[in-house]
């Protein structure tokens, strides 16, 4: 009778320790001798030419500054031009036609369609060989273009990524997110040595224009499938560390979750539709996929299972009744930083940031099964100190 529960707790335990930790150590194992230096970057002559889109709503608070960042940019004039594509019902609209140019196109929607419906509308006005996205909020060290598209000699690459650094943020999650963007970034490295990372930043990506596809706005997760599409032709997704941005970090714990929630319900919904599935035979995209994103998406129900079987199997058994308290001690510490002022120390915090994170995932899983999040995207408040 104790076989069931036992069994169930292993297998749960297998999958949440392959996912946070055995994967990586696939990669690492792997990858072990083709670490290679990025490609240096060419001279402008060589550089390709680069469409850059923004899609914005209601980002009257950043849009000028983001304005002036991409002006500020290191990157030959002729070869860069902006597309701001505006959703608001605010004052960005104003700003941004105060800042038209023939560097810099305009175009205002007439109703919110989303993430996806903006990049879409912004594709026909697109003539660059590489377009890239970012989000309004996201600022780009000025070298940061040249280090995307340095990698686009390459015929191989379709995608490239960048590193989006969060400033530090004083909330309870703050140091446990920390450590996590670091644990993924280092994972992208990885997966882009092996073959592709699929694991993209919205607010910072490339791709080649010509190898764009349109997807299904409302059901998909906007970031992640445009992106994928291109490795389904048998392109590469890859990660540079040295193109990096700064974006402010989230205000607050609730924000935070529900950010989190809609990203894991646009995932879910996607699956479903089959947006950005690798199929079996394309077997190194396909492992990628359902070890970083597909498996990891589902760690809350093996918790679940977890925390149940121990406790069945814990009647009459010291040993289990221990792995019980194990997993009582830390939610226990999950919930002391919750209910903590910002003071909570790091070992209270990152479970504090994996319960939260799990606890997102549940909940945007419900949602993302019921196609309850709608294609328009909420955006996050940030808080934005005085810059340069």
């Amino acid at each position: 009778m104790w076989l069931i529960p036992q069994a169930v707790f292993w297998i749960s335990f297998g999958l949440v320790v392959y996912v946070y930790a055995g994967f990586p150590v696939c990669l690492l194992l792997l990858t072990w001798r083709r670490r290679t230096s990025p490609p240096p970057i060419p001279s402008d002559d060589a550089l390709p030419s680069i469409s850059f889109v923004v899609a914005a709503y209601n980002e009257e608070l950043v849009i000028e500054e983001k304005l002036r960042n991409c002006l500020r940019l290191d990157y030959p004039e002729e070869k860069l031009t902006f597309i701001f594509v505006s959703e608001s019902t605010d004052g960005t609209n104003d700003i941004l036609l105060r800042y038209r140019s023939p560097r810099i196109q305009v175009r205002i929607m007439p109703e919110r369609g989303g993430k996806v419906a903006s990049q879409a509308a912004a594709y026909p006005l697109c003539e660059g060989d590489i377009l890239v996205f970012s989000d309004a909020n996201t600022y780009y060290r000025s070298n940061c273009i040249k280090m995307l598209a340095r990698h686009f000699a390459d015929p191989q690459i379709g995608v490239v990524t960048g590193d989006v650094r969060l400033l530090p943020s004083e909330q309870k999650f703050g140091q446990g997110e920390s450590l996590y963007y670091k644990y993924e970034r280092r994972l992208q490295e990885l997966e882009s040595a092996f073959w592709s990372t699929v694991a993209i930043d919205g607010a910072m990506y490339a791709m080649r224009r010509e190898c764009f596809r349109p997807v299904s706005s409302g059901l998909i997760a906007d970031d992640f499938v445009p992106a994928i599409k291109i490795a389904l032709q048998g392109y590469r997704i890859i990660y540079d560390p040295e193109a990096i941005a700064e974006e402010d970090p989230t205000p607050g714990d609730a924000q935070e979750f529900w950010r989190k929630v809609r990203v894991v319900a646009y995932a879910i919904q996607s699956f479903l539709a089959g947006e950005g599935v690798p199929p079996l035979r394309q077997t190194r995209l396909w492992w990628l996929y359902v070890s970083h994103k597909l498996l990891r998406w589902f760690v809350p129900f093996d918790l679940i299972f977890m925390f149940l079987a121990s406790g069945v199997a814990a009647f009459g058994s010291p040993w289990w009744a221990g792995m019980l308290a194990a997993q009582v001690a830390f939610y226990a510490l999950a919930v002391y930083a919750w209910r903590t002022p910002n003071r909570a120390a790091l070992p209270f915090r990152v479970p504090y940031y994996f319960c939260m994170v799990n606890l997102a995932a549940l909940r945007g899983i419900v949602r993302g099964i019921r196609k309850q999040q709608r294609p328009v995207w909420t955006r996050t408040e940030r808080s934005l100190p005085p810059r340069a």
